[in-house]
């Protein structure tokens, strides 16, 4: 059988878990498969010793940072390089100068971008890096809203906004992005852990029952009385949201 090739693989690295959540759901919106995790303490343990056969296409960092300086994020950079030349590189710098912008890009980081950057640019960027390198097919730009649409309800990525029956919804921003990872997963059977991990962030140190909560009020919020649960419960594993076929 012919291999389907997956979509590229983006790491995204940066400390501040809201911010990850939200380019988590970026990526995943525009087509990307994507991993995420915090800053480490030591720069350099971002480095794999040994290639790894899950390993991403494009790595996303948010440096330099108050933590961790130009000349921390330049050795990182240079160690990247000579490590690993095929992984490409994106530093998301916030107030970086001209001067600093060119010495990581002279470093080996395959692009430096300004914060803040609008969702459009990012994928862009992000699209053209791996077309250099033949790891994406050459595909336009949509230019439109962003919406997933499930039975009865919208969701307006950009906007941070939901419909349901076409009236708006109030929901938390963490409510906002677990629906968002079922809409973009539908009739997937999700862990609580995985949950945690792409909704919550890799550094979430609370309890999984969390994720209980959370699908409660999603309940509370957008299911029909009269219809089964859109947030189906799979005992022992996790939720798999199910929309209906039809309304």
């Amino acid at each position: 059988m012919p291999v389907i090739p997956q979509p590229a693989l983006i790491r995204v690295v940066l400390d501040d878990p809201d911010r990850r959540a939200q380019l988590c759901s970026l990526f995943f919106g525009a087509g990307f498969r994507v991993i995420q995790q915090p800053l480490p303490p030591q720069l350099l343990d971002l480095i794999d010793p040994e290639p790894r056969p899950e390993a991403a296409d494009l790595v996303l960092l948010q440096l330099p940072s108050a933590s961790h300086p130009m000349a921390d994020t330049q050795a990182l950079v240079q160690r990247w390089r000579s490590a690993n030349t095929k992984v490409l590189l994106l530093l998301l710098a916030d107030g970086a100068g001209e001067r600093e912008r060119a010495a990581l890009l002279e470093a080996g980081a395959d692009a430096v971008v300004l914060e803040p950057v609008g969702s459009l640019e990012l994928i862009a960027r992000c699209k053209a890096l791996l077309r250099r390198v033949s790891r994406l097919p050459l595909r336009p730009l949509a230019f439109g809203p962003r919406v997933l649409e499930a039975a009865w309800l919208q969701l307006f990525q950009d906007e941070c906004r939901v419909l349901a029956d076409g009236v708006d919804v109030a929901l938390t921003p963490r409510e906002f992005r677990l629906l968002e990872y079922f809409m973009l997963h539908p009739g997937r059977v999700l862990s609580r852990d995985q949950l945690i991990a792409q909704v919550w962030g890799a550094d979430y140190r609370g309890k999984a029952k969390s994720v209980d909560v959370h699908v409660w009020w999603l309940r509370h919020k957008l299911d029909r009385p009269e219809l089964p649960s859109l947030f189906v419960t799979v005992r022992g594993l996790g939720y798999r949201f199910a929309p209906p076929v039809s309304q």
